[in-house]
């Protein structure tokens, strides 16, 4: 994917100086060798959507978490029972940095936000992570998807209240960007790749794109994988 990043409060500084710069670079790889998993005709309203949110989802549980060992579902917040968890957050010497990563309703993102700050106040965090899709791919998730040309006119205006640093990313698929169509995997329909309840089946997917399996030959009975099993101890 092709990387676009703007700095709020000095973010990219921070997480570019010469004692945090292996943070920087760990972003880059993970963001940059994100593949774009694609259903055609996923919506019979709207021939444009294309691309499988759930399943964006689902890579970033594998990459950030099992790869590159983040955090996943902490506490934002000190108090242990208020359920409000990030999505993501790592070490790395002296910064912590939680990670946000946007693929839904823009009025999600807000709520990122909110997290970012509640954190950053108790301490828990230095720094935070904004990760959302441009304006041309979130058209090609649904309708209101957070993209990065809206957050970006939108941050600075929270200059006297937002008062950590993050560092916002936009994320768009480019000439190096791997294209997995999933419509051609043997499940009967879309929504038994993204309905709830099927999230075996998304992992099945992602084990297979990883393996190098060709997507016509993934379907129900297809290996979950060891990165599902190691998935499902972080969340026990």
């Amino acid at each position: 994917m092709k990387i676009i990043a703007y700095s709020y409060r000095f973010a990219e500084e921070i997480v570019q100086h010469p004692k945090h710069q292996h943070a920087w670079y760990e972003i880059q790889a993970i963001l940059q060798r994100t593949p774009l998993f694609v259903y055609p005709g996923k919506s019979r309203s709207n021939p444009r959507l294309d691309v499988v949110q759930q399943l964006l989802n689902t890579y970033f549980d594998y990459s950030m978490v099992i790869e590159h060992g983040w955090e996943y579902h902490p506490l934002a917040t000190r108090i242990d029972n208020s359920g409000l968890s990030a999505d993501y957050k790592k070490k790395f010497g002296e910064l912590t940095i939680q990670a946000e990563i946007q693929f839904g309703n823009m009025s999600r993102w807000y709520s990122d936000i909110f997290k970012f700050q509640t954190a950053y106040s108790q301490s828990l965090i230095n720094i935070g992570l904004s990760i959302v899709p441009t304006g041309a791919l979130a058209r090609r998730i649904d309708s209101n998807v957070a993209n990065y040309e809206r957050t970006l006119r939108e941050l600075p205006a929270a200059d006297l209240s937002i008062t950590l640093p993050i560092l916002l990313i936009g994320l768009e698929p480019d000439e190096n960007t791997a294209i997995v169509d999933v419509s051609l995997c043997k499940f009967n329909s879309f929504n038994e790749i993204v309905g709830k309840g099927h999230s075996e089946n998304r992992w099945r997917i992602i084990n297979g794109f990883l393996n190098g399996i060709p997507m016509e030959e993934i379907g129900p009975d297809s290996p979950l994988g060891l990165h599902f099993e190691e998935k499902q101890q972080i969340e026990d």
